[in-house]
């Protein structure tokens, strides 16, 4: 149940004060066919071969069709001891959410020499994704179409306060999302945001447009433990061939028709992802600052994880803007010799004593 809605007249949003995020979000489109910049169809050109009478979907009485875009864990109603054993941001994982600092508390014992960190960071948050994520956040502001939520640290934290706003955009089928991070004291950390967008039942119904980038890497560890089938560390220059057990893969049509998992991170990208789900009709993207963000992980939960809670019932992809070498945690992101920093793209937020961080993006979908 949430914790609180904003309504507008394009849309929804539920918020849950764990970990201060955001999901579902439901948003409504205008019927019919969406028009791209040019007066054209925003249509794949390979729509009508693979998707034939796509056109007929359910409308309500204003003429508008509602669209749920952010996925959510189908486990947040378990109970039983394994589920009590999660980490809270997995017991309720869902939808969208901040991450300072981002990725695992530990660098990762078996990662390759090159990625090692030479010393430590002098710090480490034991959460996943950073006490934030994991903690209940307090609801500051509600109004009707936007609300304010904030999140204290601990004492001994480096980061002393996150705040964020939600905001439903009055006629638009979008959000706009404000987040600042405040620093207790000097800090270098990886940061992140984590949107997670719901996916089609149907293999390949959706097509992922990242835009241009200028170097893609596979995580330099397998993502899934049982089943992934990227090659690790390698590198790319489109989603559509990347090397793997198979020879290329391609991660732009989704859900892939074979249990996996994947990580892989574009670096230099334009600040836009956007994902087309032909059982929805719509394109969703995501607008964020490509200057605070230099990459994007695309995180591929395509049912490869067995173990629990996962079980092989989780199909989404994390569209996640990061200033990070992937999730390898602070001391991989903020030692300057690893790969991706090396390569000259930022991995670590610096900030000293009592400054502050602030960032917006958007989340907005429109018709096909």
């Amino acid at each position: 149940m949430a914790d609180a809605t904003i309504v507008w007249d394009r849309g929804a949003a539920e918020i849950q004060l764990l970990g201060g995020m955001l999901g579902p979000l439901r948003l409504k489109l205008a019927a019919g066919r969406g028009q791209g910049a040019d007066g054209g169809s925003d249509r794949p050109p390979w729509w009508d071969r693979d998707w034939p009478g796509a056109w007929k979907y359910h409308e309500g009485e204003d003429g508008l069709r509602e669209v749920s875009v952010l996925a959510v864990a189908p486990w947040g109603e378990d109970i039983g001891p394994e589920y009590d054993a999660l980490p809270p941001l997995m017991q309720r994982l869902r939808g969208e959410w901040p991450c300072a600092p981002f990725g695992a508390p530990a660098a990762p014992a078996r990662l390759p020499w090159r990625w090692r960190p030479r010393r430590a960071a002098g710090w480490a948050d034991p959460h996943i994704h950073g006490h934030a994520a994991n903690h209940p956040w307090t609801l500051e502001r509600r109004e009707e179409t936007a609300v304010e939520l904030a999140i204290d640290c601990p004492a001994e934290h480096p980061l002393r306060r996150l705040e964020r706003r939600i905001a439903g955009i009055p006629g638009e089928a979008a959000v706009e999302i404000g987040l600042r991070i405040e620093a207790r004291r000097e800090v270098a950390l990886p940061v992140a945001l984590h949107p997670v967008f719901a996916l089609p039942r149907r293999p390949r119904a959706a097509l992922l447009e990242p835009g241009e980038f200028k170097a893609g890497r596979v995580c330099p560890l397998q993502a899934g433990p049982e089943s992934s089938l990227l090659v690790p560390d390698a590198e790319f220059s489109s989603i559509e061939a990347i090397p793997s057990t198979a020879g290329e893969t391609s991660i732009a049509r989704l859900p892939l028709d074979i249990a996996t998992e994947e990580l892989v991170q574009l670096c230099g990208t334009g600040g836009a992802v956007s994902l087309v789900d032909m059982e929805q009709g719509c394109r969703t993207t995501l607008r964020f600052d490509p200057q605070a963000f230099p990459s994007v992980l695309l995180w591929v939960a395509n049912g490869g994880r067995t173990d629990y809670p996962w079980r092989g019932r989780f199909v989404a992809v994390g569209v996640e803007p990061v200033r990070a070498a992937f999730d390898l945690g602070v001391d991989v992101s903020c030692d300057p010799g690893n790969p991706i920093a090396k390569a000259g793209y930022p991995t670590a937020l610096e900030l000293g004593a009592g400054e502050s961080f602030s960032t917006s993006y958007r989340i907005e979908a429109t018709s096909l």
